[in-house]
């Protein structure tokens, strides 16, 4: 994997300034996609100086700044789109750890939803809007972490992994009842996992070579598209293949783009995602079919323009 953008799912927040910094280029998280009209895309960007969250138009137009927040050197905010379009769920160190905020899409009402003062990073919406999952920080030592959900507002905190490995990119299936998630867990590289919404049954679904990450579920919920090579240094590819990890289809080429960040669009038709030519040292956003053709560049980011999300258009 390249070492500016797409890397940021391994980006333990002990250290997370410098190591963000070296791997801007790396792949990183995708998230969840639910079914609806097509509305805006969010992703980060320090287009006024610092890093900040921004939404536009799905042709690239209409740049919004969503925040204003304290300047901060962690462009690893991981945003998700709630189901129904109108909410973000991100994350940020502005208390000096790393916390949940939800905020409106028109930049009012932040709220911060974890108060304990560790690192809480990939959250995700559930379906129905009432639950988040996300990652935390259970050994700064090794950037170890187990999977917790909790209600939308930050009550009813339960962790549901307890392994001694590292458990990250949680998403919840379409029907709420199991998360699909990243783990290193028996000494893998990476590999894609699927569990019961409490923690139980656990099964891999992707093979150990492939070395797979970041997955986003189709808003059917029928296929998943995500990254190989996850926390290495090759290039990466972008794949789909059914939810059970079966009928494996590969849809960029590696010999012309470092893909990674892949999400539906909420009409199912599209994939947005970061890539970075060979030939160009920054990050963009690109736009294709779902079946890999019809590559379009959405948005020329110098900065790099990482961790886009799709939200559902919003009803008057």
């Amino acid at each position: 994997m390249n070492s500016r953008i797409f890397a940021a799912e391994k980006l333990w927040f002990t250290s997370a300034v410098l190591f963000l910094i070296a791997l801007l280029t790396a792949p990183s998280v995708a998230h969840a996609t639910y079914k609806g009209a097509n509305g805006r895309i969010a992703f980060t960007s320090q287009t006024t100086g610092t890093w900040q969250l921004y939404t536009m138009n799905p042709d690239g137009s209409d740049l919004f700044q969503v925040t204003d927040l304290p300047p901060t050197e962690n462009l690893a905010w991981f945003p998700d789109y709630s189901p129904d379009g109108t909410h973000i769920v991100f994350c940020h160190d502005m208390t000096g750890a790393v916390e949940l905020y939800v905020i409106n899409v028109d930049g009012t009402g932040l709220t911060q939803i974890t108060h304990d003062g560790t690192e809480n990073i990939f959250p995700r919406w559930s379906p129905d809007g009432r639950r988040i999952v996300f990652s935390n920080l259970f050994s700064p030592g090794f950037g170890f972490h187990h999977l917790v959900a909790m209600n939308a507002d930050g009550t009813d905190r339960r962790q549901i992994t307890d392994r001694l490995w590292d458990d990250y990119q949680p998403e919840y299936t379409t029907d709420g009842r199991r998360i699909i998630f990243s783990s290193n867990v028996g000494g893998l590289v990476s590999a894609l996992w699927i569990m019961n919404a409490d923690g139980s049954g656990q099964r891999r679904l992707t093979a150990a070579a492939l070395e797979a990450g970041g997955a986003d579920l189709s808003p059917d919920g029928r296929h998943m598209v995500f990254y190989d090579h996850q926390n290495t240094e090759n290039s990466t590819n972008l794949w789909t293949s059914t939810v059970s990890g079966t009928g494996l289809r590969e849809l960029t080429d590696p010999a012309e783009l470092n893909a990674g960040n892949p999400v539906y669009s909420p009409d199912g038709t599209k994939i947005l995602f970061n890539a970075m030519p060979l030939s160009d040292p920054n990050g963009h956003l690109y736009v294709m079919n779902s079946d890999g053709t019809g590559l379009n560049l959405l948005s020329e980011c110098t900065d790099g323009c990482p961790l886009p999300d799709w939200g559902a258009r919003v009803q008057p």
